[in-house]
């Protein structure tokens, strides 16, 4: 099988490019040609296909030049993002190039835009796409949950601009507000997907809530492959995050609980724009460390040595792959009750849920986990069995399998 797998970047940027890159080298490995198809970037992974990528385009504040020059660049991120025309050429010219069986969409907003839905059609190729993030159902790529923040899921364009919901930026928020109701007036993605693959049945309720078609709609919760993860019960005495450090992710919760309670150590993972604020606020905390960006045997090292892991988001996460690696280690959570993480994470069974709003809930379940540990025990082994007999690597590449073959039938 021949599938192009298309997403706005090609290099490491989130969970979604890291779902790209796992899925592509294990349809790799089963025989099948991955055809990647994304935006031209100095940080790209190597390809053959990288002539067929779309030109950079510039989408944050500080990179835009000023004067007529700066207004010019702004037009054509617009442009960009409302109708790629540039993304439609190169699209047609790799498929006349690699004549592939069925294109695999995950994140094509703003730098690549559902032109390329068009082109795909006009040349008979069957289209999934995975559902990321909550972009095709808000202007908004999160929402926030209840008492966390406003949702602008159903604001006006002039609503959307006047309260700089996007960046902090006026006319970045009128982009992202306009081009959102252009796309959904003319129902893009609606007509020209033809199966959307939800991680979890949160994300589908959102979706049938937001008029997409039932019926094209599908749920295959992300997996991990538990024979490769040897788990660790006992800790080395930290709690511990991983993540972007953004405001969405809640880490400010983190720091205010760390002053409650100064004898409990926390270990933060990751690198974002909140960075020097919240070194700022965690100033003069002895029990908070920022590790900075971690990944492979260094970043497991990391979850091996946790008491429990926390994931403090303040908005409605649709299948965070960070509760997995974590539960697969034999790590109780501690998690956000949002989205689809109460698929994973079920309270008092393996692993806690807690109010993002309530800090004294955060306090109070760190501590539990800290001074019971008999219990923190019976979460961690329940944890693991979780991910070993529920969220399975393989039966989720099954049904995937499924899935593409369904669509290339029709």
């Amino acid at each position: 099988m021949k599938i192009i797998q298309a997403n706005k970047f090609y290099t490491l940027k989130s969970g979604a490019e890291r779902y790209l890159f796992e899925l592509s080298h294990w349809l790799e490995s089963q025989q099948h040609q991955v055809i990647p198809f994304s935006m031209t970037h100095p940080d790209n992974e190597q390809t053959p296909f990288s002539d067929f990528f779309v030109s950079q385009i510039k989408t944050q504040k500080e990179e835009f030049p000023g004067g007529w020059r700066g207004l010019w660049e702004r037009l054509r991120t617009l442009g960009r993002m409302t109708y790629s025309l540039e993304a439609r050429r190169r699209l047609a010219t790799l498929i006349s190039s690699t004549n592939p069986d069925l294109c695999h969409i995950h994140s094509i907003y703003t730098q690549i835009s559902p032109s390329i839905l068009d082109t795909l059609k006009d040349q008979h190729v069957p289209v999934v796409m995975t559902v990321h993030d909550h972009h095709l159902i808000s202007p908004q790529y999160n929402i926030w949950a209840p008492g966390c923040g406003q949702d602008y899921r159903h604001a006006g364009i002039l609503r959307g601009t006047l309260v700089r919901f996007h960046k902090q930026s006026f006319l970045g928020s009128f982009a992202q507000v306009a081009v959102y109701k252009f796309h959904r007036s003319l129902m893009m993605y609606e007509r020209g997907v033809d199966v959307f693959i939800c991680p979890s049945a949160y994300m589908k309720r959102q979706l049938i809530a937001g008029g997409f078609p039932q019926h094209k709609i599908c749920v295959n919760p992300y997996g991990i492959d538990c024979k490769l993860i040897k788990p660790r019960y006992d800790h080395d005495g930290y709690i511990l995050f991983v993540g972007r450090l953004s405001e969405e992710k809640g880490i400010e919760t983190i720091i205010r609980a760390a002053k409650l309670i100064p004898d409990i150590v926390f270990k933060i993972v990751g690198r974002g724009p909140e960075m020097e604020r919240l070194h700022l606020l965690a100033d003069g905390l002895k029990n908070i460390e920022f590790v900075g960006f971690r990944m492979g045997e260094e970043l497991a090292e990391l979850y091996r040595g946790a008491r429990a892991v926390v994931l403090t988001s303040r908005v409605q996460e649709n299948f965070p792959l960070i509760l997995l690696e974590a539960m697969a280690l034999g790590k109780p959570v501690i998690a956000s009750h949002v989205g689809g993480v109460p698929e994973i994470v079920e309270d008092r069974v393996n692993g806690l849920l807690v109010d993002p709003a309530d800090l004294h809930g955060w306090v109070e379940a760190i501590m539990r986990l800290t001074y019971d540990e008999d219990f923190r025990l019976s979460l961690a082994r329940a944890a693991r069995l979780t991910v070993e007999y529920k969220f399975s690597l393989k039966e989720h590449y099954q049904r995937l399998m499924k899935v593409y073959e369904e669509v290339i039938r029709k």
